[in-house]
């Protein structure tokens, strides 16, 4: 069996008066867990979904040893692979940010902008790391499943109707 840390779940947050979020206490407890008891929130963009990732210290690792592997391989087959520009796409757009023992974190600018983040988001937990979307988006999104965009649909329209923040 793997040691890996597995997000999963949902939740809502919105921004405070002070643009903060806050991480879901489930997984800022694996958060914590997988970046070595620290309160180390790591932040990058999704490349194919338009929301942003979130994972602890591990998963960097791990996105990094996944390279080398792909290295090996395409060395052994006699493949080119251009390690640097796959490092680049996914270590180079990530962000570590700290967070208090609340769970509050303040969301990269320039994170918030390519995930059209403004005050509110909605986390997804899948797997080896978990999705913070901009509620519309995820909605909008037809590859997710129906159960969820009808969650979040429920959610902004419960939240128009002024049923929650």
């Amino acid at each position: 069996m793997s040691d890996a840390i597995l997000y999963s779940g949902n939740a809502f947050s919105v921004a405070d008066g002070k643009g903060r979020f806050v991480l879901p206490l489930e997984m800022r407890k694996l958060v914590v867990q997988a970046s070595a008891g620290a309160n180390k929130l790591c932040l990058s963009i999704h490349l194919d979904n338009g929301c942003a990732t979130g994972f602890g210290l591990s998963h960097k690792q791990f996105l990094f040893d996944e390279v080398e592997e792909l290295e090996r391989l395409a060395r052994e087959a006699g493949r080119d692979f251009n390690g640097d520009l796959e490092r680049e796409n996914r270590l180079g757009m990530i962000e570590d940010v700290n967070f208090d023992d609340g769970g509050r974190f303040f969301l990269h600018p320039d994170i918030k902008d390519e995930a059209g983040i403004t005050d509110a988001v909605f986390f997804y937990g899948v797997g080896r790391y978990f999705q913070i979307w901009k509620p519309e988006r995820l909605v909008e999104s037809s590859d997710r499943p129906a159960l969820i965009r009808n969650k979040v649909k429920r959610w902004i329209e419960a939240r128009a109707a002024g049923a929650t923040k």
